[in-house]
């Protein structure tokens, strides 16, 4: 492209750059008024001189070339991306490069006639593009950057690992030589660096008083600049050392008004930090602030987490030892009972007392249940042992657990079930206990004299109980909570038979491990309750390969019994009660000496309290097995524990059976008639 001197004169009429012309010695004989301006030079100081005389740094800089090219005829096109600028022009534009316009420009012959008879130099400002587009460079930059901290903070790295990755990103991305983290370490006096880039040597510690940097940091709440040009607060000898000219420092923040720390970077040049750097510094502050508070409230939540686990273990191990000692006295209580009525069936005044007797030790011993299992089901430790089930037999065996109650405040029960069986697959102990409760619980919260009615049917793949009873009832509030922990309608001084509010809480979660469901209805207060259960049905048919036929009779037998139990009440009325029924029994209260009575009277069946003196039951079981002639013998444990680890451990120890105390007549006996006559039999 060839450029006249008319040409020249209408670009400087309309253009918005500057136009240089020189001639063919490169002498200037143009300065438009667009130079004039940004440069500071009028024209008249400028025609007439050389072009490298007045920019010398031309030839040093290799782009006197392309003025040669350009009187050879030739257009040169020199990038602001690779040569910046061609006239050094200061720019008063913030962030500009060396404070100098940055430029884009061409140089083209200038033609007089047929032959270029000097150059024009066309010179576009485009600094302000050039410094918005580094701008938005470094941003892209201090996102990245602070995305990754973030990511990092958020995979939960190592807080020293974390900070020694910020302050990296820091010195990269604002140009820094230096940068650290520093640490208010506890007590709330000393300062240490926690982490740092470029440094030769460590920190000592720091301390408010002695440290600009941290004191002009203290009494700001935003970012604070050290050594600023323009006037920021003294430098600490010890960035001094380090070649620092000028600085940043921002806020970690902490707990409360505590900060954690402080985040810093350091220039050896000086220079200001602009405001996208100092909000980028402010950002990783955070990030690290917020990763610092996230780690402290894990370590929290795990010493909380352990803590509950251990109070849990507690409670769980008082509640097992609370479980022993109350069913420890009530063992000799059942007991007595038993022989009263047993011997003295033909007094009526004992049978009634004795009959007093037996359902209040019934009650105390169903509530220790209730509350055991109220606690293992609430932390998730209850396994159903599940079988198939006819409907029929686990209510059956509910009404009888709850008939003492039933009859003892006159109520009339009716029990309707279909004539054909309704097959579950279900735990049977825990459908007595679920019809169990519910019963306990109509009769407990109906006046003396009423009626419950119990009814079961098959509704499409359900099995479906209602038990309805025409007591107290239920007000709108209740309904909503009938079934959470400790929940009793009218806990008041006359209701004698209120329980410990935790029946209803144990069928809703006994009935949801089965994969059913439980409802509360009441018409409101004084008319009545029905609680009614679905519980998924098998289909109807042949029993399934799990299912067992009718047991068959077992001929009566008698044993030779060792009963050991460090409570002589329970051990002694237990004996007198078996020899009732023809076993010849014999007693002992700790360890060693039922292992003397063993080797001298070898017994058939020992029935073995766990929680002996001197020697647990464990340790006396395991040495009855080792005894010649009585590794055989058939061991039952009769103990106060009664959860599935206390069942657990006992049969790893070698017992047979696991009974829990009180124990039941009707189930020691039938255990006792299952046992096939020993050689060492009566």
């Amino acid at each position: 492209m060839v450029v006249s001197a008319d040409l020249v004169r209408e670009l400087d009429a309309v253009g918005d750059w500057g136009l240089l012309a020189t001639d063919a010695g490169l002498v200037v004989t143009g300065w438009n008024r667009w130079l004039e301006r940004a440069s500071g030079w009028p024209a008249a100081a400028v025609l007439g001189r050389g072009l490298l005389d007045l920019f010398p740094d031309l030839a040093a800089r290799g782009l006197e070339r392309y003025y040669r090219q350009a009187l050879a005829g030739q257009t040169a096109i020199l990038s602001q991306q690779f040569h910046k600028y061609v006239l050094p022009i200061p720019t008063p534009v913030p962030g500009a490069p060396q404070s100098l316009m940055q430029q884009s420009v061409r140089v083209l012959p200038l033609v007089t006639g047929r032959h270029a008879g000097g150059t024009l130099t066309l010179v576009a400002d485009v600094t302000e593009r050039v410094v918005r587009d580094a701008e938005l460079r470094a941003r892209g930059r201090q996102q990245a950057s602070l995305a990754q901290s973030a990511r990092a903070a958020l995979a939960g790295h190592d807080i020293v690992e974390l900070c020694g990755d910020a302050v990296r990103r820091l010195a990269e991305t604002v140009c820094a030589e230096l940068a650290e983290v520093l640490e208010l370490l506890p007590g709330g006096g000393d300062w240490g660096r926690l982490a740092g880039a470029g440094w030769a040597e460590p920190s000592a510690l720091l301390r408010p008083g002695t440290s600009p940097r941290i004191d002009a940091a203290l009494r700001s709440e935003g970012a604070v600049a050290l050594g600023d040009p323009g006037g920021g607060a003294p430098l600490d000898p010890d960035l001094k050392a380090g070649g620092a000219a000028s600085g940043l420092v921002v806020r970690i923040p902490g707990r409360g008004p505590r900060p954690f720390g402080l985040l810093g970077a350091y220039t050896r040049a000086p220079r200001r930090f602009t405001p996208d750097e100092i909000q980028y510094a402010q950002s990783l502050a955070d990030i690290i602030g917020s990763a610092v508070e996230r780690k402290r409230l894990e370590t929290e939540l795990r010493l909380r987490a352990k803590e509950l686990a251990d109070a849990d273990r507690r409670k769980d191990e008082f509640l097992a030892m609370l479980a022993h000692e109350l069913r420890n006295p009530l063992a000799p209580v059942r007991n007595a009972v038993y022989v009263l009525q047993s011997t003295k069936a033909d007094d009526p005044d004992v049978a009634r007392l004795a009959g007093i007797l037996g359902r209040q030790v019934g009650q105390m011993a169903h509530l220790v249940d209730d509350l055991l299992d109220v606690s293992r089901l609430t932390s998730g430790k209850v396994t159903l042992h599940r079988e198939r089930v006819a409907l029929a037999d686990a209510i059956g065996r509910a009404v009888e657990t709850a008939r003492p109650l039933i009859e003892s405040r006159r109520h009339e029960l009716v029990v309707s079930v279909p004539p054909d069986p309704i097959p579950l697959d279900a735990d049977p102990t825990r459908l007595t206990q679920i019809f169990g409760n519910l019963l306990n619980n109509a009769a407990k919260y109906t006046d003396p004299g009423g009626r419950i009615e119990l009814s079961a049917a098959r509704e499409a793949d359900r099995a479906v109980v209602r038990v309805r009873d025409n007591g107290i009832g239920l007000s709108p509030e209740m309904l909503l909570r009938a079934f959470d922990l400790f929940t009793q309608e009218l806990r008041t001084l006359d209701r004698a038979q209120g329980g410990l509010g935790i029946g209803l809480t144990l069928v809703r979660n006994l009935v949801e491990l089965h994969g059913g469901s439980v409802e509360a209805h009441s018409a409101g207060p004084g008319r009545g309750s029905e609680f009614v259960v679905r519980l998924p049905a098998l289909a109807t048919g042949a029993a399934g390969a799990g299912a067992a036929g009718p047991p068959a009779p077992a001929a009566p037998a008698t044993h030779r019994l060792l009963i050991v139990d460090d409570n002589v009440d329970s051990a002694e009325s237990l004996a007198e009660l078996l020899s009732l029924s023809g076993h010849t029994v014999r007693t002992a209260h700790d360890g060693p000496a039922a292992l003397r009575d063993a080797a001298a009277h070898p017994p058939g069946v020992v029935l073995l309290d766990i929680g002996l003196p001197r020697m647990s039951g464990y340790e006396v079981a395991t040495r009855l097995r080792q005894v010649p002639g009585l590794r055989d013998v058939t061991l039952i444990a009769m103990t106060g524990y009664g959860q599935d680890d206390d069942r657990r451990r006992s049969q790893e120890a070698g017992f047979n059976h696991h009974l829990v105390k009180p124990v039941d007549l009707n189930e020691v006996t039938a255990l006792l008639l299952s046992i096939p006559a020993s050689p060492h039999a009566p």
